[in-house]
């Protein structure tokens, strides 16, 4: 589901839209202090002290083949040089990572048992994964804790002992078809191209299609693609789920099959509504425009659900002009800032705030879980309280709120999100 769904995480209360620079930049992040990141970290102005031995935290991301997310690590490693320049690291130690990389399922089993036999480490942090899932979580289940850094496939959601500060995959589709009941009361015919993969076809089925029928729309069709779905294939693609016709098209891929099915649209002369996930509001998104010789940053008049916040209207209470401004400062030029990188870089800190609750000398896995069980927020770049282990089935689930903004007529505008205060609702009953 990560690959089918994603969603990126955003910002929380100045005006409710604001202008993208041509190519795609977000508006410029001023520089800022480091007061906001103090207060939600609770650390100390300064670096951390490199005589203290480490607070080791180990790592685990898909990354090398395909499908691949090393936007995550670019967020988790500008966290880590901030945290350890700015912040006074973990209650003054240095934060260090320990990584491992999974490309096949058995690097799951591979890369726990790395983890769980290192007894630096006291937790662990996931980036994207959507493979070897299951090994992870068995193999550190009631011995270290993890926390999810975007939870995807369903192993994510069900595991023991692991903790997501997001609503994940699961919660921003459920909330887009909220999003369509409640604010686009034009619809009532709506198409559905999916990754064609068994979470794909679970998000239109069992998310979507049940989401919308509680809000009278019946007349649904999804239709599955490939990953290396090309133009033609989504042009294809969306006239068989009627695209072409229907009152809106929800288009769940990747990033390249949002330039494909750009272009599909271009190509089929048809101009449906269109609600998608974050990732196709992602720097390549840009870049495939301004090879079009267009200017705009991403698709005029798409809609794009999220967690709750926007890149690109930064606000200082969701700690997002920090963020713009730190992974500017931290990460390697033009390294894709949105997608998964927002979210690692607050888990990070989150992390860390976490260590200084507990107190650097008493890390423990134990003393890591219960702190995480009882974080109630609020959570870096993440509309909404937290309330971990709200869900009986999704029981990694911390977040239960998404949002929904809109690029239209070269301005960005929060439609139902935090920064209009109409973040948006998954749960049912809300927790």
């Amino acid at each position: 589901m990560a690959i089918a769904l994603a969603a990126c995480a955003s910002s929380a209360k100045p005006a409710a839209s604001g202008k993208t620079t041509p190519g795609g930049s977000s508006t410029t992040a001023p520089a800022v202090s480091n007061a906001w990141a103090l207060k939600y970290t609770g650390g100390s102005a300064g670096k951390a002290d490199n005589a203290l031995a480490p607070i080791t935290i180990g790592y685990i991301n898909q990354e090398g083949g395909v499908p691949a997310f090393p936007e995550a690590t670019v967020g988790l490693d500008a966290a880590v040089e901030y945290v350890n320049g700015e912040l006074g690291g973990a209650g003054g130690h240095p934060v260090k990572i320990v990584s491992c990389k999974v490309q096949a399922d058995e690097d799951g089993q591979k890369c726990a048992t790395e983890m769980l036999n290192n007894d630096a480490v006291s937790f662990v942090m996931t980036g994207v994964l959507v493979n070897g899932n299951a090994a992870v979580y068995s193999v550190l289940g009631g011995k270290k804790p993890v926390f999810i850094g975007f939870p995807a496939v369903t192993d994510d959601f069900v595991a023991a002992d692991a903790f997501a500060f997001t609503p994940g995959a699961v919660g921003v589709v459920k909330g887009m078809s909220t999003f369509v009941g409640k604010y686009l009361p034009d619809v009532h015919s709506v198409a559905i191209v999916h990754a064609n993969n068994a979470a794909g076809k679970a998000s239109a089925s069992l998310f979507l299609k049940p989401g919308l029928a509680k809000f009278g729309i019946t007349d649904v069709k999804d239709v599955g693609v490939d990953d290396t779905a090309t133009s033609t294939d989504l042009a294809s693609a969306i006239q068989a789920a009627g695209g072409d016709k229907a009152d809106l098209l929800i288009p769940l891929l990747t990033i390249q099959g949002c330039e494909a099915t750009y272009d599909a649209l271009k190509s089929l002369g048809a101009s449906p509504q269109v609600l998608t996930t974050g990732l196709c509001y992602g720097t390549p998104m840009t870049k495939h425009l301004e090879d079009l010789g267009i200017s705009d940053p991403v698709p005029d008049g798409w809609y794009y659900g999220d967690l709750g916040y926007s890149y690109f209207i930064p606000d200082e209470a969701s700690g997002m002009t920090t963020y713009l401004a730190k992974i500017k400062q931290y990460a390697p030029a033009g390294a894709e800032y949105t997608g998964y990188a927002g979210p690692l870089f607050a888990n990070l800190l989150t992390a860390v705030k976490l260590v200084n609750e507990i107190g650097s000398d008493k890390v423990t896995p134990d003393a890591v879980r219960g702190a995480a069980k009882s974080f109630t927020g609020p959570m870096m770049l993440v509309a909404g309280p937290m309330h971990c282990g709200f869900d009986p089935v999704f029981k990694t689930l911390c977040g239960s709120q998404m949002g929904v903004q809109r690029y239209k007529n070269g301005k960005w505008v929060a439609t139902a999100n935090a920064l209009n205060g109409k973040a948006i609702e998954t749960a049912t009953p809300a927790p």
